[in-house]
């Protein structure tokens, strides 16, 4: 699976690239920003590979016409190790939150097993009451 990430990886630069030189060549556009790294927000399976990439002005355009909303940027870094913090504070802040409703979850299924277990003793008083 890793390599066919990193394969789809390859041939998206590669294409990129292209773009890139056929955009340059034809229009003579200088690019002064030239690469960054770019942090977007984490779903729920991400991993740091999958939210951080180094890009240039033409990929990314071409990333958001590929359905990257810039909703979903974090971040656009210079620097590779200031991207990279923020994608690991990203996805640790991810984790938490799951933990945290992992964690609320169970206490509720555990409030309400109590419940059902109350519910059914008052009906065995009240049957027994009956009688």
């Amino acid at each position: 699976m890793k390599k066919l990430i990193d394969l789809l990886r390859e041939n998206l630069e590669e294409e990129t690239m292209e773009v890139k030189e056929a955009i340059t060549k034809n229009y003579d556009v200088v690019d002064e920003v030239g690469k960054f790294f770019v942090v977007s927000k984490p779903g729920t399976k991400s991993t740091k590979e999958e939210i951080m990439f180094e890009a240039d002005p033409f990929s990314l355009a071409e990333r958001v016409k590929n359905g990257l909303t810039y909703e979903n940027i974090m971040g656009m870094y210079k620097n590779k190790s200031d991207a990279s913090r923020t994608a690991t504070e990203a996805l640790k802040a991810r984790d938490t939150q799951i933990d945290e409703l992992k964690s609320s979850m169970d206490e509720f299924r555990t409030s309400k097993k109590d419940i059902d277990e109350k519910k059914a003793r008052a009906k065995e008083l009240i049957q027994k009451l009956k009688q």
